[in-house]
């Protein structure tokens, strides 16, 4: 009894959160206005923290849902994982894998909604054995770099859901731009998500949850940064609601984030969240509130491949450097070498010398200057 209770509980847990991600195209009312909802969650703990207002900042692999025209902000291949426990043992997770070529970035990621199986019965309340229900994307995204300060980006996207032996697919693009202004580092973004085909499960028909993203980024104090953000949100046949967020890295390995989401059906809009990084391993952590339902966790992880591109050029300018104190020693020795020849009226060794540093650094002054001398004093002699 307290089994079946347990089955009962969760079956209605699914219907009142994720009717609109599972199995919300068989409530007509539902199905009249937009399916596949699950298309709406977002992932990543760390822009999930940030209030979900994070299309203009977007630089890590989350970028393929936020805003696939960040990606290229990514300098070295990135693979990333979002673990989602929700309520009643619903699962959202997150895969995807981002590899940087040249200018621009590809990308791959898988979407997973799921509960497992849940224990099915007839409309007279008979139980028919267990019932599997999952919502799946699979994401290829492309971006590249288009003129300074300007990128562009998009995912297109398949998606698949089912629910016992019912099936749906459809098929979505998403197009987003990220202009980085040169202005106080103020960062402006735009994504365009879920353009696409209707998706029809069982006898109803509906489109694709449709939504605008717009924001802005503004990064504070490079010494210990501050990362403001600001997202302004419209889904299709749904009013705007707004998305704040703040990220302060108070260590060079420790961040603290809080953020709101200020969608008028959400009550508990304000989430905490911390981030951890250490060479190539990124952490993240989010906590949302949710007073009904119970509060949720995510969790992520980033793993780096290969030396950052400013790691790169620290390590080039090093080279640079280290060749230079090189070629200086040298031409110390050299001159050394030319004066001492010079004050043995030996003026063609000199000569030879002085010209050994020049071949080295042609504006050496020193050199030039002591080859005139022992130029001179050599036809003197002669």
């Amino acid at each position: 009894m307290r089994n079946r209770k347990t089955s009962m509980k969760k079956i209605v847990t699914l219907s009142l959160i994720l009717v609109m991600f599972l199995i919300g195209q068989r409530c007509p009312s539902v199905a009249s206005t937009t399916g596949l909802d699950f298309l709406k969650i977002g992932v990543g703990a760390r822009p999930l923290a940030m209030g979900e207002a994070y299309v203009a900042l977007a630089d890590d692999i989350s970028a393929i849902y936020w805003n696939p025209a960040g990606l290229v902000q990514i300098e070295r291949p990135e693979l990333g994982f979002t673990y989602n426990r929700w309520f009643e043992d619903i699962g959202y997770h997150f895969f995807g894998y981002s590899h940087p070529i040249n200018d621009s970035v590809l990308a791959l990621s898988i979407y997973y909604l799921g509960g497992g199986d849940i224990e099915g019965s007839d409309d007279g309340g008979i139980l028919t054995g267990d019932v599997s229900a999952y919502d799946l994307a699979l994401a290829f995204s492309y971006s590249r770099k288009l003129i300074k300060g300007l990128s562009g980006g998009l995912s297109f996207k398949f998606i698949n859901e089912k629910l016992d032996d019912e099936v749906a697919n459809a098929l979505a693009l998403d197009l987003g731009a990220l202009y980085k202004t040169g202005v106080d580092n103020l960062d402006v973004g735009f994504n365009i998500q879920n353009i696409g085909t209707r998706i029809k499960f069982i006898r109803e028909s509906a489109s694709l949850p449709l939504n605008f993203r717009f924001g802005l980024a503004y990064k504070l104090f490079p010494t210990n940064p501050l990362t403001l953000t600001l997202d302004f949100n419209k889904l299709n046949n749904e009013s705007i609601y707004l998305g704040l967020g703040a990220e302060s890295w108070i260590t060079d390995y420790l961040a603290v984030r809080i953020g709101g989401k200020f969608d008028p059906d959400i009550k508990d809009k304000i989430r905490f969240g911390l981030g951890l990084k250490r060479k190539n391993l990124r952490l993240d952590y989010a906590y949302t509130p949710h007073k009904i339902l119970g509060d949720t966790h995510q969790f992520s992880i980033g793993l780096y491949f290969g030396i950052p591109e400013v790691e790169r050029e620290k390590e080039k300018v090093m080279i640079e450097k280290e060749k230079e104190a090189r070629i200086a020693s040298l031409i110390a020795t050299i001159h050394e070498e030319g004066m001492g020849y010079l004050e043995q009226k030996q003026y063609i060794q000199a000569i030879g010398k002085f010209s050994e540093i020049l071949l080295l650094n042609p504006e050496d002054k020193k050199a030039i200057s002591m080859m005139k001398e022992a130029n001179r004093l050599l036809l003197e002699e002669y």
